[in-house]
């Protein structure tokens, strides 16, 4: 079956029966939205130990991981799911999906799977569209309309506005991808300071604030941290570090930072190497570019969903215990940089 764009989101917030589904568009960070949304939905407890993790590299390499994984029982009972990521469709991943609806496979788990753009045609996309036990759910960029709601409720919920002129500067910046919107909101709300870190009364956001972001973009001092922390040059992301704090760089800053370039990391992973997250904002040129492509060897698989789940932890942590940030956060760089040396 399918879902309309109009319908998408409700598709996502009301999931139903269906035993798989197709989250795909040209908005790569729209997909990795919903999908994120859908297993949170599936599995609301957030289960680790019942979620399984696959990418089209897997698949390629051993073509029945798939069934495998979809057949696997839980080892500690109740719901399962299976996340497949791919950078377009899969023609094993259809013919997976019309065997299970014939009854030729066993599956205990659900499944989600992430894709590209997939035109009318592609096979995988049209297996999901006749399929009774799948959903395919387009994602397309935001609307004008739609990415000024994203900022509002974003602003909002740190008890910030923006005046017109702000609005005018900064909404157009942020259509055609939802997760590079949500970068430059989080960018803006760090600029800012989150509630309770501003001075009394400094709530608007202006446009003299949209211009100075515009103009700190492409900070090198950040990326001397977080391309040796993890590319596992311990010493080094240490040191750069202690310079950042000296110079007056807000801890959760840097924590973004790194939360960013995991993000480009996976990127890199759901479609097939480092130019695939070139478009996101990965390096394109010279030395940055050759230790991301070093980065996204080193950080593979169940490597990578730890590295990324460390850092959603210090986040949780940052906002939540009372604990001095820049300690947290070093213990976070210190953590990747040792696990990025072994891995090596």
């Amino acid at each position: 079956m399918k879902a309309s764009a109009r319908e998408a989101a409700g598709a996502i917030a009301r999931p139903g029966d269906f035993r798989a589904w197709l989250i795909y568009g040209p908005d790569r960070g729209l997909v990795r939205e919903r999908a994120a949304e859908l297993a949170r939905k599936l599995l609301p407890e957030g289960d680790d130990f019942a979620l399984t993790r696959l990418t089209e590299d897997d698949i390629k390499s051993d073509p029945a991981s798939l069934a495998d994984a979809m057949a696997a029982m839980s080892l500690m009972g109740g719901a399962r799911l299976v996340e497949l990521r791919l950078s377009s469709g899969s023609a094993s991943a259809a013919t997976y999906l019309k065997d299970l609806e014939k009854g030729e496979y066993q599956a205990e788990a659900r499944l989600i799977i992430e894709a590209g753009d997939l035109k009318g045609g592609d096979a995988l996309r049209k297996t999901v569209e006749a399929s009774g036990i799948a959903l395919a759910v387009p994602c397309y960029a935001d609307s004008a309309a739609d990415t000024a709601s994203l900022v509002n409720e974003a602003l909002a919920a740190e008890g910030l506005s923006l005046e017109p002129e702000a609005r005018a500067l900064f909404v157009p910046q942020l259509e055609g991808d939802r997760g590079i919107a949500r970068s430059e909101i989080e960018k803006l709300l760090l600029y800012k300071g989150l509630r309770g870190q501003r001075p009394e009364g400094d709530d608007l956001v202006t446009a003299e604030d949209i211009r100075a972001i515009a103009a700190a973009g492409g900070d090198d001092a950040m990326d001397r941290l977080v391309e040796p922390a993890l590319a596992g040059d311990v010493g080094a992301a240490d040191r750069a570090y202690a310079r950042l704090l000296a110079a007056g760089d807000n801890p959760v800053g840097i924590l973004r930072a790194i939360q960013r370039r995991l993000d480009l990391i996976g990127e890199a992973h759901a479609g097939g190497g480092p130019a695939a997250a070139q478009r996101f904002g990965a390096p394109r040129f010279g030395p940055a570019q050759a230790i991301f492509g070093r980065q996204v060897e080193i950080w593979r698989t169940a490597g990578f969903e730890a590295a990324r789940e460390a850092a959603l932890d210090t986040e949780r942590a940052v906002k939540s215990t009372g604990s001095p940030a820049e300690s947290l956060v070093g213990d976070l760089i210190l953590k990747l940089a040792m696990r990025a040396a072994r891995r090596r």
